[in-house]
């Protein structure tokens, strides 16, 4: 039986409040249902090839649009145990079904790794119960993307008008980006406020 490690990767959608990762592996396929699938998927092909699993690695990008090159990185530790485990890296191939999802970054490492690499195709299966198409689920998020940052421009006036009416009552920064967040009134970028945020919004406002 040979050895294998999985690795996994998703955007943050921080629309959503997605912006952070467990470290555990069970504990980030449950934040994250890309996550999840990937780890069912690679489970069933280790178990169907047999072969043993003997790490699981996950990785959250840092933009919500695109891979970039900081999963090198994590990458780079996969490879590590790949090397000293005489195991091979297992991955989904997001981008061989029409081009979606694709890493250009990770793709370009998997052409260079010096270590056996087994890219696996994005099939539809069940997952807690019910189909998950990666394909229809990505179209969706893609969908929803585009709302949000669609509505960039409302958020940031929104924003500046109710944190202009706080700061008139004499409220600190601090308490601005507090209340803010309280209020669920959005950054730009889909981030909590801070307030050093609400300084540079109240800043620009004044200019």
């Amino acid at each position: 039986m040979r050895n294998a490690v999985g690795f996994y990767w998703t955007l943050p959608v921080p629309w959503a409040g997605f912006t952070e990762l467990p470290k555990d592996i069970d504990e980030a396929a449950k934040a994250s249902r890309t996550i999840r699938y990937q780890r069912e998927l690679i489970r069933r092909y280790a178990k169907e090839h047999n072969l043993r699993l003997v790490a699981e690695e996950a990785f959250l990008e840092i933009k919500p649009d695109r891979g970039s090159e900081y999963v090198l990185d994590a990458l780079r530790s996969a490879e590590k145990i790949c090397r000293e485990k005489n195991a091979q890296l297992l991955y989904v191939g997001f981008s061989e079904v029409h081009g979606w999802r694709g890493h250009g970054p990770l793709e370009a490492w998997v052409g260079r790794a010096g270590i056996d690499v087994d890219e696996l195709y994005p099939d539809e299966i069940e997952v807690d119960g019910a189909k998950f198409d990666p394909h229809a689920h990505f179209g969706i998020w893609r969908k929803r993307q585009y709302e949000w940052s669609a509505k960039k421009q409302e958020r940031v006036s929104l924003a500046k008008e109710e944190a202009l009416k706080l700061r008139e009552t004499g409220e600190t920064y601090r308490d601005i980006a507090f209340r803010l967040n309280e209020a669920n009134i959005r950054s730009a970028t889909g981030k909590l406020w801070t307030e050093d945020m609400v300084r540079h919004l109240l800043h620009q406002a004044e200019t």
